[in-house]
Protein backbone atom coordinates (compact mmCIF):
# COMPACT_ATOMS: atom_id res chain seq x y z
CA UNK A 1 0.00 0.00 0.00
CA UNK A 2 1.40 3.48 -0.48
CA UNK A 3 1.36 5.70 2.22
CA UNK A 4 -0.72 9.33 1.82
CA UNK A 5 -1.05 12.37 3.84
CA UNK A 6 -4.26 13.52 4.52
CA UNK A 7 -4.74 17.13 4.29
CA UNK A 8 -7.44 19.65 5.40
CA UNK A 9 -7.71 23.62 4.41
CA UNK A 10 -9.67 25.95 6.60
CA UNK A 11 -11.59 26.03 3.29
CA UNK A 12 -12.94 22.21 4.58
CA UNK A 13 -11.45 20.88 1.30
CA UNK A 14 -9.07 17.66 1.73
CA UNK A 15 -6.74 16.48 -0.34
CA UNK A 16 -4.32 13.37 -0.32
CA UNK A 17 -0.76 13.39 -1.04
CA UNK A 18 1.21 10.61 -1.64
CA UNK A 19 4.18 10.73 1.03
CA UNK A 20 5.67 7.22 -0.46
CA UNK A 21 4.56 4.99 -3.02
CA UNK A 22 4.79 0.97 -2.49
CA UNK A 23 6.96 -1.17 -4.86
CA UNK A 24 3.97 -2.44 -6.82
CA UNK A 25 2.92 0.78 -7.95
CA UNK A 26 6.85 1.90 -8.76
CA UNK A 27 6.59 -0.85 -11.42
CA UNK A 28 2.75 -0.96 -12.63
CA UNK A 29 1.67 2.64 -12.08
CA UNK A 30 -1.04 0.60 -10.95
CA UNK A 31 -2.92 2.91 -7.90
CA UNK A 32 -3.30 0.74 -5.04
CA UNK A 33 -5.23 1.06 -1.93
CA UNK A 34 -4.13 3.90 -0.05
CA UNK A 35 -3.08 4.08 3.54
CA UNK A 36 -3.35 7.55 5.62
CA UNK A 37 -0.12 7.73 7.41
CA UNK A 38 -0.41 10.62 8.51
CA UNK A 39 -2.93 13.88 8.63
CA UNK A 40 -2.63 17.61 8.46
CA UNK A 41 -4.73 20.82 9.16
CA UNK A 42 -3.61 24.09 7.03
CA UNK A 43 -4.54 27.38 8.09
CA UNK A 44 -5.15 28.45 4.17
CA UNK A 45 -7.48 27.72 1.76
CA UNK A 46 -6.61 25.48 -1.09
CA UNK A 47 -5.63 26.28 -4.45
CA UNK A 48 -8.83 26.17 -6.01
CA UNK A 49 -10.38 28.33 -3.29
CA UNK A 50 -7.43 30.75 -3.17
CA UNK A 51 -8.18 31.87 -7.39
CA UNK A 52 -12.10 31.98 -6.48
CA UNK A 53 -11.08 34.84 -3.87
CA UNK A 54 -7.92 36.31 -5.49
CA UNK A 55 -10.46 37.13 -9.36
CA UNK A 56 -8.94 38.06 -12.28
CA UNK A 57 -5.43 38.30 -12.48
CA UNK A 58 -4.19 42.34 -12.62
CA UNK A 59 -3.02 42.48 -16.40
CA UNK A 60 -6.41 41.24 -17.48
CA UNK A 61 -6.95 45.26 -18.76
CA UNK A 62 -3.54 44.59 -20.94
CA UNK A 63 -5.07 41.56 -22.99
CA UNK A 64 -6.28 42.52 -26.21
CA UNK A 65 -9.03 40.06 -27.39
CA UNK A 66 -10.96 40.25 -30.81
CA UNK A 67 -14.87 39.28 -29.66
CA UNK A 68 -16.00 38.44 -32.88
CA UNK A 69 -13.89 35.41 -33.43
CA UNK A 70 -15.50 31.92 -31.88
CA UNK A 71 -12.76 29.31 -30.69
Amino acid sequence: MCDYIQREYACRHYRWIASSWCREYTITHKRCSPNVAHFEHKDIECGECKSRIRGAVPWEHMIRRDKSQVY
